[in-house]
């Protein structure tokens, strides 16, 4: 076993910390990938190895078998020349362009290109295209670097992808420059195809606006649960028994599986962005703002535990979903039922339901964890921390929210409980989460409530449906071209390229590139690291705490001599944070999550601990 090298020393006790992580495409020539699209209708394919051209006219078409495409290569800088081997090589500096015109229009352009020596100026590659408003300039949705080897320079295989999806345009040219001097232009290829079809994988994955699957007003008197277009929320607080304290919710849900692909393992989907946006449909109704509000600002004033808020208004609230009744998320339909009894009330009885995490890191119901009065609740009340909280880049807190204005809900992952809910959902193909809020709804008069368009409403564009903007990659653990233990797609993730190595430390938190692979931490930030936090003693039990990783697995081991290690079967470990215990006078968000194991055991006064692989 080994032990990281991060240690503490406090209270007698040695602390070492391992922790470890359970974590197809096979790179082809040049380690080109062959997009899922090529060979599809209206779609288009080159593939240049050896050049006959080294500048200028006539350039160079496509000299690889099956080859549907009329693009050609010009190198314009007349200084190049023709290697034996058929590269265009230059001792000055190559700029390219690779032109052509589609008889349909553009959605998807793929470039993929090989150099050996000098490397490309990776931020000169752009897309230059012609429609009705004339000519302009796309930059590519992002590069992946496929393939480096070393030798005279490094030899290279990179990938570009642009979306011109509704841009009406079918002349375009790629043009791109050499970084500096000597450099061998060795292969290329090229896709073109009418739709946008993402690269599979496509590294890093960029999902833009993507509407929703699923979008299911969770209330009871909800008459047309296929067809609503517009979803309320609000909450019901106060002695009435009949509700839930959060009352009308709105259930989200996205088929992720025609971008990415599912069923990959969860810890092999990384996650740097994760965005739902909804727009108001009531106008001049609900009152914004974008802060948290600690739980005990809505008992009752005569509370003992009541604490007064910093404003009146209630953030809105994005949760994930939790269901029950022999439904999960991948099967839970647009007109699923709302109840598990039909006959029963609330309380546990809801099918699909705001659902966050407890303080064992279990995903549980949340509506009511406020309670029902404060002070004789049917179920305790309880801090929760949301996934996100709704924010308004357009509307100051303490006014009311136009029709048509937004709030965007950005993933807190920070907290590594939600980052794993979010890399469960795409393995799974399906991400589901849930609207809520706690103001007050009122009947009698102008509503006091948010409501939101549907994807059914007949008033909505398709950028006001509720959407989700997902940003990350897709890690295939085989997929190693510079042998250095380290997955590609992990590498150009974190650092854009494959040159880190297994045994470096970028962040210089004491722990290798290798070892944060392992356990899922982020190797250019050097707070993300598996390591002890705490120890403390008090009644006989000592108290631990450490970091805590999504998906991480591992033993909790004691010594009383550091020769032999005692495994805890099954230890009881609780999720925390100090925003969640309220140990500060302001609510903070995103708080730290970290672990917390108690050992009520030791009788020696020197014990000492390690995490490790069981």
């Amino acid at each position: 076993m080994n032990i990281n090298q991060r240690t503490m020393f406090q209270s007698g006790a040695i602390l070492c910390a391992l922790f470890s992580v359970v974590g197809d495409l096979t790179a082809a020539t040049n380690g080109f990938v062959a997009p899922l699209f090529r060979g599809t209708a209206n779609s288009q394919f080159g593939y240049w190895e050896t050049f006959t051209v080294a500048q200028g006219e006539p350039g160079n078409a496509a000299d690889q078998p099956d080859a549907t495409t009329g693009a050609k290569l010009y190198q314009t800088d007349t200084n190049a020349f023709l290697t034996g081997g058929g590269n265009i090589y230059n001792m000055a500096t190559s700029s390219f362009k690779l032109a052509d015109a589609t008889p349909f229009e553009l959605g998807t352009v793929v470039l993929q290109t090989r150099t050996i020596g000098s490397e490309l100026d990776y931020s000169s590659v752009s897309l230059v295209y012609t429609n009705d408003g004339g000519t302009h300039l796309l930059a590519p949705l992002f590069r992946e670097e496929l393939n480096r080897a070393s030798g005279q320079g490094y030899s290279v295989s990179s990938l570009w992808q642009w979306d011109l999806s509704g841009l009406r345009a079918s002349n375009y040219a790629l043009v791109f420059y050499a970084g500096g001097s000597s450099l061998s232009f060795d292969a290329l290829t090229l896709d073109v195809a009418d739709t946008f079809s993402p690269v599979y994988p496509r590294q890093p994955f960029h999902l833009k606006a993507i509407p929703a699957s699923l979008a299911r007003w969770m209330y009871p008197f909800n008459a047309n649960p296929a067809s609503r277009p517009v979803a309320s929320v609000y909450g019901a607080l106060g002695s009435n028994p009949d509700f839930d304290s959060r009352d009308a919710q709105f259930l989200l849900g996205w088929r992720t599986t025609n971008s990415i692909p599912a069923g990959l393992g969860s810890t092999n989907y990384l996650v740097r962005r994760a965005r739902v946006t909804l727009t108001i449909a009531s106008d001049k109704q609900y009152t914004y703002t974008g802060a948290l509000r600690d739980f005990r600002t809505y008992f009752p004033t005569n509370d003992p535990r009541y604490v007064p808020p910093t404003s009146q208004s209630c953030p809105v609230e994005l949760f994930g979903a939790g269901f029950r009744g022999g439904f999960v998320a991948t099967n839970y339909p647009q007109d699923g039922p709302w109840a598990v009894d039909p006959a029963g009330g609330y309380y546990s009885n809801r099918v699909a339901y705001a659902a966050g995490f407890d303080t064992r890191g279990v995903l549980v119901d949340v509506s009511n964890n406020v309670g029902d009065n404060g002070t004789n609740e049917i179920t305790g009340a309880f801090e929760v921390a949301p996934f996100a909280v709704g924010q308004s880049a357009e509307i100051e807190p303490g006014q009311l929210m136009p029709v048509g204005s937004q709030l965007t809900f950005e993933l807190n992952l920070a907290d590594p409980l939600i980052y794993e809910y979010t890399q469960k959902g795409l393995n799974e193909g399906n991400l589901s989460f849930m609207v809520s809020s706690l103001v007050g709804a009122s009947f009698s008069g102008p509503g006091t409530y948010p409501s939101f368009y549907t994807i059914f409403s007949p008033l909505a564009s398709a950028d006001q449906y509720p959407v989700i903007d997902l940003e990350g990659a897709i890690v295939r653990s085989e997929v190693d071209g510079d042998n250095d233990g380290l997955p590609d797609d992990w590498e150009n993730y974190y650092f854009g390229s494959l040159l880190p190595d297994a045994n470096s430390d970028p962040d210089g938190d004491g722990a290798s590139n290798a070892a944060e692979y392992r356990a899922g931490t982020q190797p250019a930030v050097a707070g993300s690291v598996v390591r002890w936090l705490a120890i403390e003693r008090q009644a006989g039990v000592t108290e631990l705490r450490f970091s805590a990783t999504p998906n991480a697995t591992g033993a909790i081991q004691w010594s009383e001599d550091l020769k032999r290690w005692q495994n805890i079967d099954n230890p009881a470990i609780s999720y925390t944070s100090a925003w969640l215990e309220k140990t500060r006078s302001e609510p903070t968000y995103p708080a730290p999550v970290y672990r917390v194991w108690r050992d009520d055991t030791a009788t020696n006064s020197s014990r000492f601990y390690r995490l490790g692989n069981p």
